[in-house]
């Protein structure tokens, strides 16, 4: 058994461990890990790991547990082995796993549909992180789209919530927003939604030299500039700026730019991770940090669960099935492809157009 851990000091060093075969106690089920994917969103939940507590839903075996992280990944996994009479063997699974062969959950409420994982270390951690979907039980449900649902789910999740964020305070009084880091697929997601609104401002995606032919081919953007040219961007029109990248000299370029119309920035994602998280020129004061699931939690409430779900799900489906039509998968041959493929995927090597997912082999007890 082995599991792909990180080091939370130096975040592109990575290991193999090999873990104990654990016995299972009362109420204990083990989930054997299928599959998973591995995007930039997965590092930065390493980025994030002691502010947001992402290190702390699967603690490390083996030497210096203080000095070695797992970084969450989001997956499906098969019971094949349960102590607990509400979740038998044989149950598919998606939600959060670590990359590794296999995951002791404890469930708990558990209904026809879904689980949430009872296990004492994660009781205080976030709730959406910690349900599982009874896949088998989806009325509809096909292992076919299973890639797809791993690699598009949560980061359109995320998309959704930033559009709804940005509709529901009437764009801040912008006349156009801006996504930076416009390859990113939380970025086309965003890009596919507003693009279907009639009330949305004009989008403007921001790139890199190398993605600005991929950007402007997928058809998701009103207009797409490169970083190096971000000063054409209409400085007299009010702007919101949703960041993907944590790039600080991009950020801090164009909030000297616009100046005043600048109008509110969301800094979402850490594409750019390794960035210094300070630069001269930011507005601070209207700017806030993007957290999806304390937004989804709020929603939740305001609209209740169903409403939120068919709300999210109409736009993912929307989202994922544009996306799809340009999105190329690529397996890796378990937590040691993983392992190769690491370093290119910390400095942003991986195609924009390009999905990585990660295969695991068979690894059921003798």
């Amino acid at each position: 058994m082995q599991e792909f851990q990180t080091n939370k000091a130096n975040l592109t060093q990575a290991r193999l461990q090999e873990t104990p075969i654990h016995t299972l106690g009362d109420g204990e089920v083990r989930v054997k890990v299928d599959r998973f994917a591995f995007t930039a969103n997965n590092i930065t939940y390493a980025v994030m790991g002691d502010q947001l507590r992402y290190w702390q839903f699967f603690p490390p075996n083996g030497d210096e547990p203080e000095k070695w992280g797992i970084i969450p990944v989001w997956g499906f996994g098969d019971v094949v082995e349960s102590n607990s009479d509400a979740l038998p063997v044989g149950e598919r699974l998606f939600g959060y796993f670590p990359p590794a062969n296999e995951l002791i959950i404890t469930p708990k409420r558990v209904t026809q549909t879904s689980l949430l994982d009872g296990s004492v270390h994660r009781a205080e951690l976030p709730p959406g992180y910690n349900l599982y979907q009874r896949v088998n039980h989806e009325r509809g449900y096909d292992r076919a789209h299973d890639d797809q649902r791993m690699l598009l789910f949560v980061l359109h999740l995320t998309s959704f919530c930033l559009h709804d964020l940005l509709k529901s305070n009437d764009w801040f009084g912008a006349e156009q927003v801006v996504i930076i880091s416009a390859s990113s697929k939380t970025s086309t997601g965003l890009a596919y939604g507003l693009a279907d609104d009639r009330d949305a401002p004009h989008v403007i995606g921001l790139t890199s030299n190398r993605h600005i032919d991929f950007v402007k081919s997928i058809d998701a953007y009103d207009s797409v500039l490169s970083y190096d040219t971000l000063e054409q961007i209409d400085a007299t029109k009010p702007t919101v700026i949703v960041d993907m990248s944590a790039n600080t000299d991009v950020l801090s370029r164009l909030h000297r730019h616009l100046g005043d119309n600048m109008r509110y920035t969301s800094n979402v994602g850490l594409t750019h991770w390794d960035e210094p998280r300070h630069a001269e020129g930011i507005i601070q004061a209207r700017s806030q940090q993007f957290f999806a699931p304390s937004h989804v939690q709020q929603r939740m409430k305001e609209w209740g669960p169903e409403e939120f779900n068919k709300r999210s799900m109409r736009y993912v489906m929307h989202s994922t099935a544009k996306t799809n039509a340009w999105l190329k998968i690529k397996e890796l041959d378990g937590v040691n492809g993983l392992l190769e493929a690491y370093k290119d995927i910390c400095e942003g090597k991986i195609a924009a157009d390009e999905g990585l997912v990660v295969v695991m082999g068979d690894n059921e007890k003798d």
